[in-house]
């Protein structure tokens, strides 16, 4: 019986990384509503449509989290089931997950449904999916999968360089004229998902140099070592190339991947910016 893994689109996978066998994938799209514009994170999305009208509307944008109804559609499935969402404290994606669970459960209670929640997004995601799949085709029982699914979700971290401050700005979190400053200087926020899931920054860097510099020093800091290390950029390859570059010129066991940023990490991260998980 096949194996179901389902992830919101905070994972920026479309499919995936390898064709692996009786285990299906799907994503559950977040939405982002910029102004009137409301754009779905799925296949279809303009990434730079969404990121080039957020860039000239005033006001903040809105996202929303898949509702219960999504997660329960594709949770209704014979086999297993192994679902991840973005952090808890970022978004309602996984309570909302949650329910759609209950609602299978409710209606049948022998079905096996885990939802996991990565305390994190994007490329730290991808390292945990990973690893359920590496645990199914080692033929691990469903309860031992679901309990290191989410001991790997405290051991694993995220780190991101921001290069726009404009949805800081909107947020409150940033002054208009720090901002202003910040962005026309070259300044590149640095941050760090903390252990409860959360954003905070830990510094800036001036140029893409610098920037790229204080991510491989405060990823030494954090622990890492050797192992695996995903980056996501939006709309940035260079920089996640020299990134690249520069970690397997410090730490000679690391196996990187660079992955593009789907829709709403691309709005988190904005133009230029990089997510990193190890």
């Amino acid at each position: 019986m096949a194996w179901r893994i389902v992830a919101d689109t905070s994972c920026d996978l479309f499919a995936l990384e390898k064709n692996e066998k009786d285990i299906e994938f799907m994503t559950v799209p977040f939405t982002i509503r910029v102004g009137t514009t409301e754009y779905i994170d799925n296949e279809d999305i303009s990434v730079e449509e969404m990121l080039t009208a957020n860039e000239n509307h005033a006001e903040l944008a809105q996202t929303a989290c898949p509702s219960p109804e999504d997660w329960r559609a594709l949770f209704d499935a014979e086999g297993p089931v192994l679902a991840f969402t973005i952090s808890s404290n970022l978004s309602g994606s996984y309570n909302s997950a949650c329910t759609g669970r209950n609602m299978i459960l409710d209606e049948h209670p022998e079905r096996k449904i885990a939802v996991i929640d990565s305390k994190a997004t994007g490329p730290e995601t991808v390292l945990i999916i990973r690893k359920a799949c590496a645990l199914i085709r080692e033929g691990k029982p469903f309860e031992e999968i679901e309990k290191a699914l989410a001991e790997t979700a405290e051991k694993t971290h995220i780190i991101f360089a921001l290069a726009s401050y404009r949805n800081l700005i909107k947020a409150g979190r940033v002054s208009r004229l720090v901002g202003f400053i910040a962005g026309h200087l070259g300044f590149w926020g640095i941050g760090v998902g903390s252990d409860e899931g959360e954003i905070a920054m830990r510094g800036k860097a001036r140029g893409q140099k610098s920037m790229v510099r204080l991510l491989v020093e405060e990823m030494r800091k954090i622990g890492l070592k050797d192992g695996q290390v995903v980056i996501s950029h939006c709309q940035n390859e260079g920089a996640a190339q020299e990134l690249k570059k520069q970690l397997e010129s410090a730490f000679t066991k690391v196996e990187i991947t660079i992955l593009p940023t789907r829709g709403l990490d691309s709005f988190y991260a904005e133009r230029h910016g990089l997510i990193v998980g190890f």
